[in-house]
């Protein structure tokens, strides 16, 4: 079980390509039952029988997108869709994910940047976090890195989005080896306001 106190998180990665043990230690983690949910953000080598088998038997939901080394057809043997992007919202994040190949902010998908709390991506291998204003609201653009093959000196990485029963989320990018924290940022949650009728 994940040592962190939160009411319950995301779990976010990208970028394991065929490396089972990794792509096995974060169904561990998605199996928490704080776990709202996996955001996989591309390339997992799902012909590979361990990797399509874990994921056949999860018991969590994994929201995975289409890298450039995935082949979407290849994952309806384990009756999954694999867009080239997709959208969710958690706990009033709203939430972008694409690998970073083609679709790198929601603005290169036909969609408005400024519509999206958080913003997801993989692809380079390299984890970060970085924030930018636009029209005056705060969105956060979040690269867990690789699992299996980190790239630029960085270390074997996932992130969780946490949030908290206050109401508030932290971003964490963590090392897969010992889970010790590389990396964190406070996220604002936009939340809807109450009507009292």
């Amino acid at each position: 079980m994940l040592e962190i106190k939160c009411d319950s998180f995301l779990l976010v990665s990208s970028d394991v390509h065929d490396d089972e043990g990794a792509l096995e230690q974060l169904s561990r983690i998605a199996e928490d039952s704080r776990c709202l949910a996996f955001l996989y953000a591309g390339d997992l080598n799902i012909q590979n029988y361990f990797i399509s088998h874990i994921l056949r038997c999860r018991n969590f939901v994994f929201l995975p997108v289409q890298g450039n080394c995935d082949n979407r057809w290849d994952w309806t043997d384990v009756n999954m869709d694999l867009p080239m992007y997709r959208t969710c919202s958690y706990k009033g994040l709203k939430i972008f994910i694409s690998h970073g190949h083609l679709y790198w902010s929601p603005s290169a998908a036909g969609l408005e940047d400024k519509d999206f709390d958080l913003v997801v991506t993989g692809h380079t291998h390299r984890y970060g976090i970085t924030s930018e204003i636009i029209e005056q609201k705060r969105v956060t653009y979040l690269n867990p890195g690789s699992p299996s093959r980190p790239r630029g000196g960085s270390e074997a990485s996932y992130a969780l989005v946490i949030f908290q029963n206050d109401g508030s989320a932290e971003i964490q990018i963590r090392a897969l080896k010992g889970n010790r924290l590389l990396s964190k940022e406070a996220v604002p949650v936009h939340k809807l306001p109450v009507r009292n009728d």
